[in-house]
């Protein structure tokens, strides 16, 4: 009894150290300049149109408060780079991200597989 309770607590701290290893909490420093700068930089360096827009939530890495944005998501369709801006109420905008390879999805996702 005493060697299956030992290997299950072996298991369960195998478990929680990948689990801990495989989890990731990034702390960032996002440029962020007056929403004019930022958006002619993105329209005319890189050619980059909006593509959609949403409104998101960040979470200041700072002091841990979530902070309500408008999100816009650029992209140049022949270059294939992006860029996700947040936009905040006090005319700030700040990069978020950006890369390279954009594409369309043309996959499907099956809705009933979500485990």
């Amino acid at each position: 009894m005493f060697r299956v309770a030992a290997t299950l607590a072996l298991i369960f701290a195998a478990n929680q150290t990948l689990a801990q290893e495989t989890s990731k909490q990034f702390i960032v420093s996002q440029p962020c300049e007056h929403v004019q700068l930022m958006t002619n930089m993105i329209l005319f360096k890189y050619n980059e149109l909006p593509l959609f827009s949403s409104t998101g939530n960040q979470m200041s890495a700072r002091d841990g408060n979530w902070y309500p944005s408008d999100m816009m998501y650029f992209v140049n369709q022949d270059t294939g780079t992006w860029s996700l801006v947040s936009l905040y109420e006090d005319e700030t905008a700040c990069l978020v991200a950006s890369g390279t390879d954009f594409q369309p999805f043309v996959g499907s996702v099956d809705l009933a597989d979500t485990n």
